[in-house]
C-alpha cells in the first residue's frame, strides 16, 4: 500500500509538472485547480492504479506558449490522453500494451480505437511534455481522431457532453473507465441558478439546491 500512495504522489507531482513545465498561460477566470481535477482520472482497485489524464484542447492551447496559431490549431484535430497502469507489487503496463486495451466512446455511442502511432505534428509537443515527466516513465500518450468516421466530432466541449475512456481486462489488470463530462467548469462561467440564485455548474441540468431545470 505504500508504495501505491507513492505513486498517486508521484503522478499528483507530474500532473503539477505537465502544467507548469510547459508554460501555463493565465487566464483571469480559468481556474487551475479545478482544471487540474476536471481532467485527471484515477481508479484505484485492489492492488491496481489506473490513472489517465485528458488534455483537451482548452488545455493544450492554454499551454501552448509561444506557439503559433496554426500550432496550435493542429490540436483540435486530435484527443490527446495520457495513461499510467501500475500495481502495487511495481508491475506496469507498457505503451503498447495499454493500447491494445483502449477503446474512446462518446455519447452517442460512436467508438474510436487510438491511432497506431502519434502523428509527427504532435511528436515535437508531446515529446517535451515527456521529457518534462521524465519521473514518471510509465505514463504514457494515447492519440485518438477528434472525429468519427462521418466526420463528426466524438465531443463537443462547449456542450453538456461524456467522453469515456475504456481500458479492458488484460493480465494483472482489470477492466476500468475513466470518465469526463464537459463544458469544463473551469472554463466556463456557469453564473447562478435563475431561481434560487445558488452559484452552479457549466455541466449541470439541473440545480441541485431547488432542482429547477437549467437552460442548455
Amino acid at each position: 500500500m505504500k508504495k501505491f500512495f507513492r505513486n498517486l504522489s508521484i503522478f499528483t507531482a507530474a500532473v503539477c509538472v505537465l502544467v507548469f513545465s510547459i508554460g501555463w498561460t493565465a487566464r483571469h477566470n480559468i481556474n487551475l485547480g479545478e482544471f487540474i481535477k476536471e481532467i485527471t482520472a484515477i481508479n484505484v482497485k485492489g492492488n491496481q492504479m489506473q490513472s489517465a489524464i485528458w488534455l483537451p484542447f482548452e488545455f493544450n492551447a492554454r499551454t501552448a506558449g509561444s506557439q503559433s496559431a496554426d500550432d496550435v490549431s493542429i490540436l483540435k484535430s486530435y484527443l490527446i490522453f495520457m495513461v499510467q497502469c501500475t500495481t502495487d507489487a511495481g508491475s506496469s503496463q507498457t505503451q503498447e500494451q495499454i493500447k491494445t486495451r483502449a477503446i474512446l466512446k462518446n455519447t452517442s455511442s460512436a467508438i474510436l480505437r487510438p491511432l497506431a502511432a502519434i502523428p509527427a505534428e504532435l511528436s515535437p509537443r508531446l515529446d517535451a511534455i515527456k521529457a518534462a515527466m521524465a519521473a514518471d516513465k510509465n505514463m504514457y500518450f494515447l492519440v485518438f481522431d477528434s472525429k468519427d468516421a462521418s466526420g463528426k466530432d466524438i465531443i463537443e466541449s462547449s456542450k453538456r457532453e461524456k467522453l469515456t475512456l475504456v481500458l479492458q481486462p488484460a493480465g494483472l489488470f482489470d477492466r476500468t473507465e475513466f470518465v469526463w463530462r464537459t463544458p469544463f467548469d473551469a472554463t466556463t462561467d456557469a453564473g447562478v441558478c435563475p431561481k434560487c440564485s445558488e452559484k452552479i455548474k457549466a455541466m449541470w441540468n439541473y440545480c441541485p439546491w431547488c432542482g429547477t431545470p437549467l437552460p442548455k
